[in-house]
């Protein structure tokens, strides 16, 4: 079987991973969203602020505040792979305050460059984390710090309440919006 491997994460690094898999579902409609933006009618720019909503509260706060405030936190925040992912982080607040001016002046473009940005950059990013970053960290961490990361993941779990539930709802109706768009044309 020449197929890679499946990638073995202790419990709390699962839950990172999972986590990702909703902020790929987003960044693979970004081309959709871009094809049908509209940042004229109050319905357009809606639908746009709902997806840099769904980045600020649900890629980053949820999920980003969780690596940056409790997992990078258990390694030496001078590694060079721990400074790249936050200025990854960085990077991509700075792309969303970019959408939402952007969208206040009306400019279509630089909404889409932005969000192609963002796309592409946080594409790398997961990759890196899933594939390289989590790994190292499993294959370094004591079993009673997994223990505490995930005891830590769940508190903050509890913190956003039912946030990544209507998230995941909002990607759910988003893909079936997209999904029907494709069966109309």
């Amino acid at each position: 079987d020449a197929r890679p491997k499946e990638a073995s994460y202790s419990p709390p690094m699962k839950k990172l991973v999972d986590e990702h898999t909703l902020i790929k579902r987003w960044a693979a409609m970004i081309p959709q969203v871009i094809d049908s933006l509209d940042v004229e009618s109050g319905e357009g720019r809606h639908r746009i602020n709902d997806g840099i909503e769904f980045i600020r509260s649900y890629a980053d706060r949820y999920h980003h505040d969780k690596e940056e405030e409790i997992l990078f936190k258990c390694f030496d925040e001078n590694l060079d792979i721990i400074k790249t992912m936050c200025e990854d982080h960085e990077t991509a607040r700075a792309h969303v305050r970019a959408m939402l001016t952007a969208l206040d002046e009306r400019d279509k473009e630089a909404v889409s460059e932005h969000l192609e940005a963002y796309q592409e950059l946080l594409s790398e990013h997961i990759k890196k984390e899933d594939e390289i970053l989590y790994l190292w960290m499993d294959r370094n961490f004591p079993i009673t710090k997994v223990g505490e990361l995930f005891a830590k993941f769940n508190e903050k779990d509890k913190e956003f309440g039912d946030i990544p539930k209507k998230c995941e709802e909002f990607i759910n109706k988003l893909e079936k919006k997209f999904k029907l768009m494709e069966v109309l044309k």
